[in-house]
């Protein structure tokens, strides 16, 4: 299963996610930690609900499921956003980071959604300081906590914007064994786009990348921006009955594969996830969680009830082989505070056999028994 949508795939992706330019946010939703969910209107369009699952993908739903509970970065997200505009959508290319540009009246802020790693989700206000994000993190090369400037890392190569001689020096200095490891890692084409780059350009996969000499530049980037300038085509491949991957137009390595076509690439993202949901928890099995959950921890409690028991046993037999003793040492204190202040009583009993401490202020004492 392809667990994150690589910079390639979102690229395609945000081309069908423009139509939700200029649209009002009505509701932020957030029903688990990793997803997010916008609800849009936009004159002559309607409703349009855009699913936000952190670290993975972005897309448009059909329909929004009942979300009983918002969590707090979603409240924190209706509380800043509520009633803005969807100005602008963008990927910050190369990197798979999305960003969302929200107006309304002379206000400006940036919602950066980041679908590499764990992923994030980071609020800005008009100059790109950190209001709040998902996850407050510190990196090696950056941090990203609230007031701070928001910054990503980025690629040395847009694979974009990619000029030959660009190639030429990530082959140079790549210090991978093989150039399909090359362009997956240090260009960032991934994986599956990078072994239809070396299928394109008829370059065997395994070539260490320093021994590509001029005459194959050429081919392996004119596959590069062929592949960069295709038209969204987009299809669900199978290998025995299951989905196995997602791809915006048919692919030469996927040739041999069954596949299913869908009309754009934003049906087949959701068709492929779909595939890949955890079973809902029902009612009963909520039900169920809860009951057991109150049955630890009223195990617990009974364990502690049980420790407590067992001290407070110990005490009150070692008060009852001792009783005499004790009530003599009560009965003098009595006697002697009748007489005597307790600030007095404290000094004359220091270094006493029995009584190790006197409280004046509580008027207690301490007693030492075996």
């Amino acid at each position: 299963m392809k667990k994150q949508l690589s910079s390639l795939d979102l690229n395609f992706l945000l081309k069908e996610l423009e139509i939700l330019k200029d649209a009002r946010i009505d509701k932020i939703y957030q029903p688990e930690k990793e997803i997010i969910i916008f609800s849009f209107y936009k004159t002559n369009v309607g409703k349009k609900i855009l699913k936000i699952e952190i670290g993975k993908a972005m897309l448009i739903i059909e329909e929004k499921e009942d979300y009983p509970e918002i969590l707090g970065f979603g409240m924190f997200l209706r509380k800043h956003l509520d009633g803005y505009f969807l100005a602008d959508i963008e990927q910050l290319k190369p990197e798979r980071i999305v960003k969302l540009t929200f107006k309304v009246k002379d206000s400006v802020k940036y919602l950066y959604i980041e679908l590499f790693g764990k992923g994030n989700a980071i609020l800005c206000n008009e100059h790109d300081v950190i209001i709040n994000a998902l996850e407050q993190h510190d990196f090696r090369e950056r941090s990203v906590r609230s007031k701070l400037k928001y910054v990503y890392p980025v690629m040395s190569f847009n694979l974009f914007d990619l000029k030959e001689n660009d190639l030429a020096n990530l082959f140079k200095n790549s210090k991978k064994d093989s150039i399909i490891v090359s362009l997956a890692t240090e260009l960032g084409l991934g994986g599956l786009y990078s072994e239809e780059v070396c299928l394109l350009s008829h370059i065997d996969k395994t070539t260490n990348p320093k021994n590509i000499d001029e005459k194959q530049l050429q081919p392996i980037l004119s596959s590069i921006k062929k592949i960069i300038s295709h038209k969204i085509d987009a299809y669900v491949v199978f290998d025995n009955g299951n989905v196995i991957d997602i791809v915006p137009f048919d692919l030469e390595f996927y040739k041999n594969r069954s596949k299913k076509r869908f009309l754009t690439f934003n049906e087949a993202v959701s068709f492929f996830y779909s595939q890949f949901k955890e079973a809902k928890e029902t009612a009963f099995d909520k039900k169920l969680k809860e009951l057991q959950r109150i049955i630890e921890q009223q195990k617990q409690t009974i364990e502690e009830l049980r420790k407590e028991e067992h001290e407070l046993r110990q005490k009150g037999e070692a008060i009852y082989h001792n009783y005499n003793l004790i009530k003599e040492v009560l009965d003098e204190i009595n006697k002697a505070s009748k007489k005597y202040p307790w600030k007095e009583i404290k000094e004359k009993l220091k270094g006493h056999k029995v009584i190790k401490e006197v409280n004046e202020k509580e008027r207690k004492v301490v007693v030492e028994i075996n």
